[in-house]
């Protein structure tokens, strides 16, 4: 094999490996992106919460306020679970994303190891984590079996959970609440609303991605 050659191979490598990283890196700074949002968020429903806290439930004069704060609730919260579910989907597309390049690193390199000078335990996708060197406790310092990735998409999903149960729990308020009627039904509307965006935003084809849909 002439030296151009295998010049060639670790250039196309080393692009490949470019691509990986600069995914990885683009994951953790959209993350922090959309956390300011999310954070945003639950500071502004903590805020309603404390003040609905304040409220007393048992007088008839408190009920025009009850529903203001919470329709304000539902507002902050459906906007929550939109923002949740773009953190779902951005964190699975980057993690989509970086594992293709590894797919093609790893078939590169399994391909070209012999060319490139690189010994077969090292090609990635034969690297290993030693089992005697994991401890997947969580109230341990040593390094464990967990893909930061996934946990990054479990935040959102975590997220998600909470703010569609604390949805439902100022839904139940508005039904039994019977203050401003309007602003009753518009928090119900809020809600309804918010889920069939939410649905057709993850089914919708205009954040797909063409090249991952591909057979």
């Amino acid at each position: 094999m002439d030296n151009s050659n295998k010049i060639d191979l670790k250039y196309t490598l080393d692009k490949l490996y470019k691509c990986r990283d600069l995914e990885i890196s683009n994951l953790w700074q959209r993350s922090v992106f959309l956390s300011v949002f999310l954070i945003l968020c639950f500071s502004a429903y903590g805020y309603i919460g404390i003040e609905l806290l304040k409220v007393d439930f048992n007088n008839t004069k408190s009920y025009s306020k009850i529903s203001i704060l919470n329709s304000g609730a539902i507002l902050i919260l459906s906007v929550g679970i939109i923002f949740s579910i773009i953190w779902i989907m951005m964190s699975k597309a980057s993690k989509a994303w970086y594992e293709v390049y590894e797919h093609a690193i790893t078939e590169f390199e399994k391909k070209h190891f012999n060319e490139l000078g690189l010994p077969e335990k090292n090609i990635m996708g034969n690297m290993g984590f030693p089992q005697d060197q994991r401890d997947d406790s969580i109230f341990s310092t040593s390094g464990g079996a967990f893909s930061p990735s996934k946990i990054n998409i479990l935040i959102g999903q975590v997220s998600l959970y909470l703010l569609i149960l604390l949805n439902l729990l100022h839904l139940i308020v508005s039904v039994m609440n019977n203050g401003h009627r309007f602003l009753n039904i518009g928090s119900i509307f809020i809600s309804v609303m918010t889920l069939v965006l939410s649905t057709r935003l993850v089914n919708s084809k205009v954040a797909k991605s063409g090249f991952l849909n591909l057979p």
